[in-house]
């Protein structure tokens, strides 16, 4: 009774201190990886994201104290390299590096590997563990606040604002009102992606999640096989082995422990 009474009167104390501090994190990967694209290309990005899985073990054992075999370590770049090899296969151009593109998305990453790891430990492997609908709720409504504010200040709300009524996409009545639909339809769509993945960490751990959400890229480029037909590159077929080969050493290290 008195657990119900809580999540009906919401976070407060010490887990209200954890809900601001994980919206400034989920906020703060968002923001710098997307600010980094000023400076990078698009295949940079692909191979920095790819990698999101090393820094998420290495704070895993600062923050949870978890211990790492070099086994493990090693599945895992084997595992990035193949996602990275995947994953330019299917995009244009080579990687163009930029010392503050760089800076600002390791940043980034950091940022996202310390919510995962943060949202195991403060949130579900804990005394008294929230629930992923809980966690969406409060992160989302304080990293709106936080968001609002950062568009504000850097003056960004104004063009983007200006951007969806001058561009809407479509024709008509429908264009007019096209724009807007198409957001909210992101904001429900990532809702939904957001408690899959607070469901994985709950269940599998910030590591394994990583994991699963990196492998999405390759799901996504192989279903793009079958809908859209294109010519298959080499580069292909080595990161399809990579990946294949970090999962089985991963699973066969998992299973010794």
């Amino acid at each position: 009774v008195s657990r119900q009474r809580d999540q009906f009167l919401g976070p407060t104390g010490r887990r209200l201190q954890d809900y601001l501090v994980l919206s400034a994190l989920t906020m703060g990967g968002m923001y710098f990886t997307n600010w980094s694209l000023a400076y990078l290309n698009y295949t940079t990005r692909i191979v920095f994201k790819s990698s999101k899985v090393v820094p998420t073990m290495i704070f895993g054992t600062v923050v949870q104290g978890r211990r790492y075999t070099v086994g493990e370590y090693l599945a895992a770049a084997v595992l990035i390299v193949g996602i990275s090899l995947f994953t330019l296969g299917d995009a244009q151009g080579y990687p163009a590096f930029h010392s503050t593109g760089i800076g600002l998305i390791t940043l980034g990453l950091v940022c996202d590997a310390l919510t995962s790891n943060f949202e195991e430990k403060r949130f579900f492997r804990c005394v008294d563990p929230s629930s992923q609908a809980e966690v969406v709720m409060y992160a989302s409504f304080f990293g709106a606040i936080y968001g609002a504010v950062v568009l504000v200040w850097s003056g960004e709300w104004q063009p983007a604002l200006e951007h969806s009524i001058e561009q809407p996409m479509g024709r008509g009545a429908v264009g007019a009102t096209a724009a807007p639909m198409l957001i909210i339809t992101s904001a429900v769509m990532g809702y939904v992606s957001v408690v899959f993945v607070l469901s994985l960490i709950n269940n599998f751990g910030a590591t394994n999640t990583e994991i699963v959400k990196s492998m999405r890229k390759v799901l996504s480029i192989c279903i793009s096989f079958i809908l859209f037909p294109k010519p298959f590159d080499w580069k292909y077929l080595l990161g399809m082995l990579a990946c294949i080969i970090s999962l089985v050493v991963t699973h066969m290290i998992k299973k010794q422990k």
